[in-house]
């Protein structure tokens, strides 16, 4: 039995996820990667010191959270159950300990064995998950849904990987909704406009950059659907679950006056026209909204760099409530994703284009 060309295998959608985990994860320990000096005491010292007796509940949460999806991945990347389950506590226990060894490199961080426990203790908490019978039964389930509304090429099943970690990159509630751009806090700064009316200049940035996001983002989605009814009823859940993954992220995360400091005028206007735009285009064929995908999101990131404003890091930071460094590595993570994304999205757009080509010249 031959497999169908065009279609993603299991383990590697499985693999890329772990890969983007992997990324994650030394970004976050490792950041601002600066100030690397060796400190003259043994490798590996910090595996035989004594557990901490001062801990802080949200580090060592956050240790075990962000290795659970790790373990997960990990855990799907071999079919016999024991031997997913060992390589993902293997994987992600060598993972943890070389992290904090290349930490001992740097002053801003400190190696800790209790971290290497947290982090198995969640990746040990995801492979189980990977790995139970109730997890296998709803994988099937999971499969057989993604089979009846999404189409079949392997792009399909790399974009709804690319489609959840957009979503992380919506995670900064100063970042507008669909923004590419964003008012940097404090004084006003100075810039050369190309129009002779600057407000008109920044309105048309800001206001087209929001657009042609908004239109790339859900036209990505809409053109891994394989039924036409399906688009209209995804458009609407996604903007509904952008907009409530950005109202919990500002009320956790900003300060009261802050709440709705990523809504303005600009962004409304932007974001009705994309809107509409949208609901023109989710109705053409899947090729079509592919290609405008693509000319979108190469729109979306010139009006980025068109925008002449630059953010000021210490106004950014004043907006939240949290403390700076945790702001930092989230802030600097953020930023990282939301620079790779296009990229990425672009490269599984193009995919996408291609193999739906190639399919139409099959079936001539």
């Amino acid at each position: 039995m031959t497999a169908q060309p065009g279609r993603a295998t299991h383990s590697h959608v499985a693999l890329y996820a772990a890969t983007v985990n992997a990324v994650v994860i030394f970004f976050l320990s490792l950041y601002p990667f600066s100030g690397w000096a060796y400190s003259g005491r043994p490798f590996f010292e910090f595996l035989s010191y004594p557990l901490p007796f001062y801990v802080r509940f949200f580090d060592n949460a956050a240790n075990v959270v962000i290795y659970i999806p790790y373990g997960f991945s990990l855990a799907l990347l071999l079919l016999p159950r024991w031997q997913s389950f060992l390589l993902a506590l293997l994987v992600a226990s060598l993972t943890s300990i070389g992290v904090e060894f290349l930490q001992e490199f740097l002053p801003m961080r400190v190696a800790s064995n209790l971290d290497v426990l947290c982090n198995v203790a969640g990746a040990c908490i995801g492979a189980t998950l990977a790995v139970s019978p109730l997890f296998r039964r709803q994988w099937h389930h999971l499969k057989q849904w993604r089979r009846r509304h999404f189409a079949e090429h392997s792009a399909v099943d790399y974009g709804l990987l690319l489609l959840g970690l957009w979503f992380i990159t919506q995670l900064n509630p100063a970042m507008p909704l669909f923004g590419v751009v964003a008012y940097p806090q404090g004084l006003p700064q100075p810039y050369v406009s190309p129009l002779d009316n600057p407000r008109l200049f920044l309105f048309l940035v800001e206001a087209g950059g929001a657009m042609a996001n908004m239109l790339a983002a859900c036209l990505f989605m809409t053109s891994l659907l394989r039924q036409k009814t399906d688009r209209f009823k995804a458009i609407l859940l996604l903007l509904a679950a952008i907009w409530l993954c950005k109202m919990l992220a500002a009320g956790v995360l900003l300060k009261p006056f802050a709440l709705f400091q990523w809504i303005n005028p600009h962004l409304v206007t932007g974001l009705t026209a994309g809107f509409l735009l949208l609901w023109f285009f989710a109705g053409r064929s899947r090729l079509v909204q592919t290609i405008t995908a693509i000319l979108a999101l190469l729109l979306a990131q010139f009006a980025a760099t068109l925008w002449p404003l630059s953010e000021v890091q210490s106004d950014f930071l004043s907006l939240f409530r949290w403390p700076y460094g945790h702001l930092l590595n989230m802030s600097a993570l953020l930023d990282f994703l939301s620079d790779l994304w296009p990229v990425a999205a672009m490269a599984c757009l193009l995919l996408s284009c291609y193999q739906q080509l190639n399919t139409l010249q099959i079936k001539q």
